[in-house]
This record gives structure tokens, sequence and C-alpha cells, in this order.
């Protein structure tokens, strides 16, 4: 990986890329899709995937990673706090705000629909904007502020997996006061960091009874979940020479224990031993991160490359897509496969083809205008710093 030299004179890494990480994280924003299908599938219902609440946390994790690897040695002022804060608003705002809008379109249609006799209340549900709603103006504004998920409200709202967006946004903050005011740099640090993501996870484990934590206490779950990918890319950075010392097969051999752990940590660990997540989640990104075996290699193909780049568009614009998809299957489609009954769980996986090539085609989109252009115009009138930009 090549350096460069940043906007404040101090030396910075180009922006490294992680090739079987990144196609892992297409991957299972794909996989986050199938388990917020509403209907019932071999996948979904008697799988991995129906109690894989720790598939999120990977997501902290990389994040963790990456940040780390980007920002750990070059975050030294305010200007560059405020910077680093701007860019990741930039990213992550424009799909946040645009699905906000398109979850509120669509509560605007169902309640028009509803008044207008052509859906019953069972139908339609709990009305949106009623009292006993989710979807109301008090979380339609703290969407806005991306605040919906830090233990204001009593339960999700709108675009549900958006949760993740609003508690990793503030994690943010911690990182960087971190970073410029003591910068973990020695074994002793990460051991301190490691003893407070320990105490984090203690602390969730006797509040709830599995790791499924989202609007209350969501913002701990995702600082354990970060801050272990912090330390992943601390070790990565102190040991990233053993690469050249260790065979292929070898590493080949380290990939599949490291899919293997942490496959049946996500199968066999569906109680409070999910708040054990740290170190099998640790050792996934520390290998991985190397791109050293066959599985890396696999990962790295440009089928996963491109569910990576379109990856946070799967993420956000895939609930709405699967309630939709969800009820024009119930009218229209289910005379001819009926997957609503448990006992019929294939047809579902059929449903399942159908709605992951819409979620894949409509994220393409989102990805393209929504996250490219939005994000750029919003980098420029917020004011992020150009790459080599100085600042008076």
């Amino acid at each position: 990986m090549t350096n460069a030299v940043n906007n404040m004179g101090a030396k910075t890494q180009a922006r490294p890329f992680f090739a079987a990480l990144d196609g892992f994280r297409g991957l299972l924003a794909l996989l986050v899709a199938i388990h917020h299908s509403q209907w019932f599938s071999y996948l979904n219902y008697k799988s991995f995937i129906n109690e894989g609440f720790v598939l999120i946390d990977l997501f902290f994790v990389f994040s963790g990673f990456l940040l780390y690897r980007l920002y750990g040695r070059n975050l030294n002022t305010r200007a560059d706090v405020a910077d680093f804060i701007k860019r990741r608003f930039a990213r992550l705002y424009p799909i946040h705000i645009f699905m906000l809008f398109a979850f509120t379109a669509f509560n605007l249609l169902r309640l028009w629909a509803y008044k207008s006799g052509i859906i019953s209340l069972s139908d339609g549900a709990i009305l949106p904007f009623s009292a006993e709603s989710t979807d109301n103006i008090a979380t339609f504004i703290s969407h806005i502020f991306l605040t919906h998920s830090v233990g204001l409200h009593d339960a999700l709202s709108y675009n549900w997996p958006s949760w993740t967006i609003s508690v990793e946004f503030y994690v943010y903050f911690i990182f960087a006061a971190l970073i410029v005011f003591w910068k973990p740099s020695k074994l002793r640090h990460v051991g301190l960091i490691s003893a407070l993501i320990a105490f984090v996870y203690w602390g969730l484990s006797g509040i709830a009874p599995r790791m499924d934590i989202t609007y209350d206490y969501g913002f701990w779950r995702c600082l354990g979940g970060f801050f272990t990918g912090v330390i992943g890319a601390w070790l990565f950075m102190r040991y990233g020479a053993v690469k050249s010392k260790i065979s292929s097969g070898v590493w080949t051999a380290l990939e599949l224990a490291a899919l293997l752990f942490y496959l049946s940590f996500t199968i066999y660990f569906i109680d409070k031993s999910q708040f054990f997540i740290a170190p099998f989640a640790l050792f996934f990104v520390f290998i991985f991160a190397f791109d050293g075996g066959l599985i890396s290699r696999f990962m790295s193909n440009g089928v996963f490359g491109y569910l990576a780049k379109i990856s946070y568009s799967v993420y956000m614009t895939h609930a709405l897509i699967a309630v939709v998809f969800d009820i024009v299957a119930r009218k229209f489609l289910s005379e001819f496969v009926n997957p609503y009954n448990i006992e019929q769980g294939l047809g579902g996986d059929i449903y399942l083809i159908p709605y992951l090539i819409i979620v894949i085609m409509v994220s393409h989109v989102t990805w393209r205008v929504v996250e490219g252009y939005g994000g750029r115009w919003l980098s420029r009138v917020i004011g992020v710093r150009r790459r080599g930009e100085t600042t008076s």
C-alpha cells in the first residue's frame, strides 16, 4: 500500500483495500435482506440466518477496522476531526434521508388506501401516524437528526435497518476523540480497550437475553463491535509482515477456521452466549484482512466486489422492498406459490429469487444516484475538504 501526504503535512496512507472483507460485506448485506423477508423460507426460518443477529455486528467490526486503518494516525487537530465527521455524514446521510421519505410516502399511501376503502385495517395492520404506530412525527424528527436509535424511543420505526446508522454515527465521535487525545499505539492501550469492550458486552448481557439489541442499547452494541474492529486493525498493522512468511495453503486453513468458527458461533450461540462475540469477530476480521488464502480469492471476485459496492444501498433499501413485495405476493402470487405456512417454506425460497433481483436492481440505482451524486453534492454543501486541500 502506498503512502501519500495529507493536507495537514503529516503522512497518511492511501485508502487501503481489503478485497475479502469487502466481499463479505456485500454477501452480508444480501443475508440481512433475506433475514428481513416477510414470508417463510428455508433459508430464513430454518437456517442460521433466522437467529443470525450477530451478522449485523460484523458490519460494526468492519467499520472499526477500516476507519482505524484510514484515520488511526491521521486525526490530529480539530480540523481533522471536523472533516472526518463531515465525510462520514456525507457517506451515511443521503440514502438514509432518501429512504426515510420513501417510507413516509409509503405510509401516506397506506393511510390514503385505508381511508378510501381500498384496504381494511387488518390489511394495513397499525395505521401509520396513529397513536399506536411507531411511525409518527416524533420518530420522523429523530430520523432527521439520526437519533432514532439512541434510547429516545421504545421501538424501531420507518426504515428499521437504519438503527445501525443512527448509533454508528455517534460512535464516530468517540472514535475521533480517542484518536486525537489518546492514540492507541502500544499493547497496553489495546489491553485497556479490550477490557472496556468486555465490560460493554458484560453489561449488555445483564440487560438483554441475546444480541438482538437495537433502538434502546444499540449504541453500546455498536461501540463493542466497532472497537473490536479497531483492535483487529491495530494487530494487522503491527503484524502485517507475517503474510509473506506464511504459505497460501496455511492461509487457506486459517481462513477456513475463521469462517467455520464464526458460522458455528452464529448457529450455536443463540442466547446470552452471543455476548462472547468479540474474539470470534476479531479472529475473523484479522485473518481475512490479509487476503492470503483461497477463500479470500473467492470472496475477491467481481460478483462479490460489485455486491460490496452496492452493499450500503442493499442494506438501506431492502426493508421497504420486502414489505411491498410481500403485499404484492399475497395479492397476486399466493394462489401459485403460498409460502405463508411454515410447513411450505420452499415456496418462500422461490420468492427470494425475484425479491433479491429487485433489491439489487434498485440498489444499483440508489448507489449511483443517491449515494454517488447525493453524497458528492452534500460533501460540497457542508464543506468536506478535497484530497490535498489545505486549511487556512
